[in-house]
């Protein structure tokens, strides 16, 4: 084996053709390291996606490499062209120079971000984040600022494009890196190197109002208004450039808007604790309690349960189920029999989504995974079609479906993509008591006699018929022991 020693890169050459082959490969990863704390944009694994690709694969546009090519998505390839188009029509002082040169800059961050190596050349790629971000701006501006009929674009046009496009935006495997979206908007917002703001529309059809409104738009506004129209709040969750991708914008503001448990919500800054090694000072002392408890000096907690029953089966063991007031889909508590758990709609466009973020959160470096737990939740109680009817009977699910059968095939399909600590998940503690109740010899006794005695109000009058013809008779038996006597005496 030979050894050649360039500066500070050693090359081995191997006599093996093999070894030769491999070492190639390796050279090749020091020549472009990539650092896996630096992947943004993930795959979904190949066994969960064939449960169902379209939960996971963009059905009418593509965005970033991973799908990029496929004939059913060719249409909107010729789409982004003609956006790009209309952007330097509308936009002259800015050159379409500028944008591939700002492009260029970011390309070796860009790939960084992708799992996978993006197998592209540079003017591919750059080419693709140059179409897909003006496509994505285009899109959301154009929603953002337009008044029926005085916007003329085929995304528009047909009135399915939109539900679609908006679906295949918050796919985990169609995305490109935040920071090229925030690029490309600033470059055609400023002008050419100045502050004012330039225009995607041609101003001439636009009314005073609406060229003062955009004026003042940022990339945050327009993204709320078109990912959550007829739900939008100025609350910001974290700076504009804190996001890895459009679906952690998404996710980020959709957790704003729930009501999470105090737990949850101090998870950001415990985070930071971590991040400056707050807790540095306490690792041995952490280490010592551990080795007790290795060793038995200090009890430990008992494991909570991995699941629980179904909802027939729940209802069979005595719990009732009701619609919580809370919006919060987190408000899920348990107290006295009864499981209350907040209102959600299952249709066909809210499918993807769902399944989308809970595997952006799988791929998430945070240990809490509130979306994970519900899933899970969800996934236990329902079963069957009949445990989607006792859902629906209780107000909590609105089957928006084909039928009962149909939504009960998409909670069980939760299972495939929800992984989390059992221990430690933030519906542990209900997961235990649910348990524990269902587990009480008290509890079944108590339900078996409502199920049998109290199912309907004919059985609840003949019990107290019976109960009443039980105790005329204790009554006259009496009455006839005590004549017995007095005729006795």
């Amino acid at each position: 084996m030979a050894q050649l020693d360039y500066g500070d890169i050693e090359i081995r050459i191997d006599n093996d053709p093999l070894a030769n082959s491999i070492r190639e490969k390796i050279n090749k990863l020091r020549f472009n390291p990539i650092g896996n704390n630096q992947y943004t944009i993930f795959r979904v694994p190949s066994y969960i996606r064939e449960t169902n690709k379209n939960f996971y694969e963009p059905r009418i546009v593509s965005i970033g490499p991973y799908h990029r090519g496929r004939d059913h998505l060719k249409a909107m390839e010729e789409q982004k062209l003609h956006y790009v188009d209309k952007l330097m029509y509308e936009n002259p002082d800015v050159t379409l120079d500028r944008y591939i040169r700002e492009l260029r800059e970011l390309e070796s961050a860009a790939r960084r971000c992708y799992y996978e190596r993006i197998e592209m050349t540079s003017d591919e790629f750059v080419t693709m984040l140059l179409l897909d971000s003006v496509f994505i701006i285009q899109v959301v501006v154009n929603w953002s600022f337009r008044v029926d009929g005085d916007v003329e674009d085929i995304v528009y046009d047909i009135p399915w494009n939109v539900p679609l496009i908006k679906s295949d935006l918050l796919m985990l495997e169609n995305q490109i890196p935040f920071f090229i979206l925030e690029k490309v908007f600033e470059i055609f917002s400023t002008g050419d190197e100045e502050l004012s703001c330039s225009s995607p529309f041609n101003s001439d059809t636009m009314s005073d109002d609406q060229e003062s409104e955009q004026e003042k738009a940022s990339l945050f506004d327009v993204l709320v208004r078109f990912l959550e129209h007829g739900n939008e709040n100025s609350e910001v969750p974290g700076p504009i450039n804190s996001y890895d991708h459009l679906l952690h914008f998404y996710y980020e503001r959709y957790m704003s808007m729930q009501d999470l448990p105090i737990k949850l919500r101090r998870n950001s800054f415990l985070q930071k604790l971590k991040e400056k090694k707050v807790f540095t000072s306490l690792s041995s002392s952490l280490k010592r309690l551990t080795m007790r408890k290795d060793c038995g000096l200090i009890p430990t907690k008992r494991s909570a349960p991995r699941m629980i029953p179904c909802a027939t089966e729940l209802k069979e063991a005595g719990i009732a189920f009701k619609r919580s007031d809370s919006k919060s889909i987190f408000a899920v508590n348990f107290s006295s029999g009864v499981l209350q758990i907040p209102y959600i709609p299952v249709e066909e466009n809210t499918r993807p989504r769902i399944m989308n973020l809970i595997a952006f959160e799988q791929c998430s470096r945070h240990k809490e995974k509130p979306l994970t737990s519900y899933a899970v939740l969800m996934d236990c109680i329902i079963n069957t079609p009949r445990d989607v009817l006792i859902l629906q009977q209780g107000g909590i699910i609105e089957n928006k479906l084909a039928d009962e059968g149909e939504a009960a095939m998409f909670f069980n399909q939760l299972r495939y993509c929800s992984y989390l600590d059992y221990d430690e998940h933030h519906l542990a503690g209900l997961f235990g008591e649910v348990k524990k109740y269902c587990e009480s010899k008290w509890q079944k006794y108590r339900a078996k006699l409502c199920r049998d005695y109290f199912n309907s109000p004919w059985a609840i009058l003949s019990f107290f018929a019976a109960i009443l013809l039980l105790f005329l008779t204790a009554i006259q038996s009496v009455y006839g022991v005590l004549g017995y006597y007095q005729q006795a005496h």
